[in-house]
């Protein structure tokens, strides 16, 4: 018996020291894979990839070893491509081999398990397909331009709110960035949502990702074991129940005004997607369930309203540090507009060449998305002779390839003029075969959606803005991307004092009727 135990625990032992040698062995670089920094054993590169600011470490890794970055997190191969040519031959030309999605352990089976394929950044192929097809009425064309007043609508209210409290103008920049997407998704204006509805979700979004940023959250997808470690050592295990109560509580009331009898302008998009699936002539590819409805709403808005917060706060720090770009967007908004007491309106934003350019400059000076939302493998790939198995992770160096000194004119500046002389920025006489104006809602299959929507609110609410203040510093400004701005998953500058100072003589009488006139329109919109 003692002896058939310890055979036992022998085999056990044995197992155990072969798996750990084989684990082992998976974290060295495989063969061919493209030059990167020294890796060491159980490890691969994890001890010099930063947790804060990753893009700064990798752009200079670009400038060692080349257009292809080949690393090593554990036992994961990991490829950042620094070439502006290899995304367009690659991720544009030959999408498809690069179009999966890494695996996210704790957001996927611990906050969001229903929406393990079809929430927003964790979309599978199939589903990826089948919501552009499903959002393209709504997020491109003609569908784009039904939302204009909707867009208008909101950022009168952004204005009038500045002019109320303008101290408080972080907290007035997360409502407006809410407010046409909840409206688009759902049908509803925020305040129907409960008074407390923008507060909780800008909360939950905040704790959503500190559970997907590489800073804060445990990397149990290089190291599966750290999932079996005890909920008392695992303060995740703790956030992510209540993360996800609060994501599907605000997810819910969503979902409970889309359900409502609308008689809107226009149709939310969940109720649309509701009608179709309670409808027998739709098509299997139209057809989703309330389940995925929800998980699909929720990753949309989400989308909208974290990268909209945080490029608007870029523009507007922008915008401060260089009241020379400010002048010359106002001056080209009162040309265009010429009233002293009516807000601009959508039907003149493509006669603002440079406010398009000041928004544009901002997306390529400091990118909210600098490495962009990783990509992974689905075969075998070669890429500059180099292999590149399957289920590699992919990120594109967009940092690098906006700031890239071959095709820009002195990159480090905020300069919109640029775009004034040519539509990507480029400097006279390079070459721009493939090239993009800006890389920040990334290429190819997996570009975002939503880009046309993100531009059209941003430039409304921008030209609305400068029509009626000058946006002043209160403090020193820090553009450093390194001391300046703080980043992981998204590009976020660190907290800068700015005011908003009237421009025009009886502001608040103007904005206020302006104010009137637009919350006139947002009910009939949403009827």
């Amino acid at each position: 018996m003692a002896l058939a135990l310890s055979l036992g625990l022998l085999s056990l032992a044995g197992l155990f020291v072969y798996h750990a040698v084989v684990w082992l062995l998976s974290t060295r670089r495989p063969p061919n894979f493209p030059p990167g920094p020294p890796s060491i054993l159980g490890l691969g590169n994890l001890h010099n990839f930063p947790r804060e600011n990753p893009f700064l470490t990798a752009a200079e890794w670009a400038k060692q070893y080349g257009p292809i970055t080949g690393l090593k997190f554990g036992p994961t191969n990991v490829i950042v491509i620094n070439d502006a040519n290899l995304v367009y031959e690659f991720i544009v030309k030959r999408g498809a081999i690069f179009s999966g999605r890494p695996k996210r352990h704790v957001a996927q089976e611990h906050v969001l398990p229903e929406g393990r394929e079809m929430y927003g950044i964790f979309l599978s192929n199939d589903y990826s397909r089948r919501l552009r097809t499903i959002t393209k009425d709504f997020l491109v064309g003609s569908g784009l331009g039904q939302l204009a007043p909707m867009h208008q609508a909101s950022a009168t209210g952004l204005v009038y709110d500045l002019l109320q409290s303008g101290d408080r103008w972080r907290d007035h920049i997360v409502s407006w960035a809410v407010t046409a997407p909840v409206a688009m998704i759902s049908g509803a204006q925020v305040h129907d949502l409960g008074d407390s509805w923008v507060r909780d979700y800008n909360r939950v979004q905040h704790e959503f990702e500190d559970l997907l940023d590489p800073a804060t959250a445990p990397p149990i997808d290089i190291f599966p074991i750290l999932q079996w470690v005890p909920a008392m050592f695992a303060e995740w295990k703790r956030k992510a129940p209540a993360t996800r109560k609060a994501l599907l509580k605000s997810y819910g009331a969503l979902m409970a005004h889309a359900k409502k009898p609308h008689n809107n302008t226009i149709q939310p998009l969940a109720t649309k997607l509701l009608q179709r699936a309670a409808d027998p002539e739709t098509p299997p590819e139209g057809r989703f369930s309330e389940q995925e409805i929800t998980m699909l709403m929720g990753g949309t808005i989400d989308a909208a309203f974290d990268s909209s917060v945080v490029v608007f706060q870029i523009l507007m720090l922008a915008l401060a540090a260089h009241p020379e770009a400010q002048r010359a967007a106002q001056a080209e908004i009162d040309a265009v507009f010429g009233s002293e007491t009516e807000l601009p309106e959508r039907i003149d934003l493509d006669r603002l060449p440079y406010v398009n350019a000041c928004m544009t400059e901002s997306l390529r000076w400091r990118p909210v998305s600098t490495l962009g939302l990783p990509r992974e493998t689905v075969a075998d790939e070669q890429m500059l002779g180099y292999d590149i198995p399957k289920g590699t992770t992919v990120m594109i160096n967009m940092w690098l390839m906006n700031m890239d000194p071959d095709f820009y004119d002195e990159p480090d500046r905020f300069m919109p003029e640029r775009y004034m002389r040519d539509p990507v920025g480029a400097k006279a006489g390079v070459s721009q075969l493939g090239r993009k104006a800006v890389y920040t809602f990334g290429a190819g299959r997996r570009e975002c959606p939503g880009r046309d929507f993100v531009y059209q609110s941003m430039r409304m609410a921008m030209s609305q803005i400068l029509w009626a203040f000058d946006v002043v510093p209160t403090t020193k400004l820090d553009l450093s991307p390194s001391t300046g701005f703080t980043s992981s998953v998204v590009l976020k500058p660190n907290p800068f004092g700015i005011k908003f100072v009237p421009r025009r003589p009886n502001l608040g009488a103007a904005v206020a009727e302006e104010k009137r006139k637009a919350d006139i329109l947002l009910r009939q919109i949403l009827a």
